[in-house]
């Protein structure tokens, strides 16, 4: 079995566990949790498909290292995460298994900077999943839109809040839907912000960032012929 296809055995299995679960009644969230563990897993299969080349592997490491830098250096301002919109153009720009690595690997070199702990790894699939959909976006909008990208990011700017509640809402000593939207009602603010500045940045420097992005790709696609 290659690695494609060992992610999308994955990939329904984490289906098939959801359906079993709820038959045995479990908890909404541990469903979550299975689910997202064999998500991550399938993606870091699928993406070893891609990593057997230097040259993606060399342009996953600076994104992702761009990305870490430009989270740290604006930590001091509630909510904004220039990460998002870079993990988010990395991924319409080279597709889903690299916006994916992009947005895992940011997610732990920043947190390498800011301090590693148990929200970690859902940061890793917040921005994992980010570069993901962005990738398959580019798929049905193929020419960078400026004011649906802008849409696209105050989306993942709530989706990412939403996702990291999720986190903190199983460590709490309460789990229900209930805790869960006091915590939405909480972050509200400071999802907002993150929305906001998301979309600014893929409104007003996405497209030029795309531009620079697709050539890289390009470069990366050209087939040598020999003579």
């Amino acid at each position: 079995m290659n690695r494609r296809h060992l992610a999308a055995f994955l990939l329904l299995l984490a289906v098939i566990s959801v359906g079993i679960c709820t038959w045995l009644h479990f908890p909404w969230w541990a469903e979550l949790v299975i689910v997202l563990a064999l998500g991550v897993y399938a993606l870091l299969e699928w993406y070893e498909h891609f990593a057997a080349d230097a040259k993606h592997i060399a342009l996953v490491a600076t994104l992702s290292a761009l990305g870490a830098v430009s989270r740290t250096a604006v930590q001091g301002v509630p909510g904004v995460q220039p990460a998002t919109f870079l993990v988010i153009a990395s991924g319409y720009a080279f597709g889903p298994v690299m916006g994916a690595a992009v947005g895992a690997f940011t997610a732990v070199g920043s947190d390498l900077f800011l301090g590693e702990g148990g929200w970690t790894p859902w940061h890793v699939v917040a921005w994992g999943l980010a570069g993901l959909t962005s990738g398959l976006l580019r798929r049905i909008a193929n020419r960078y839109n400026k004011s649906l990208m802008a849409l696209y990011g105050v989306i993942w700017g709530y989706l990412f809040g939403w996702i990291m509640n999720t986190w903190l809402l199983l460590g709490g000593t309460v789990v229900s839907f209930h805790a869960y939207w006091l915590l939405c009602i909480a972050s509200f603010w400071f999802d907002s912000l993150h929305a906001a500045a998301t979309g600014a940045l893929l409104f007003l420097i996405g497209k030029p960032v795309d531009t620079v992005l697709t050539r890289f790709r390009e470069r990366l696609t050209v087939t040598r012929l020999s003579a």
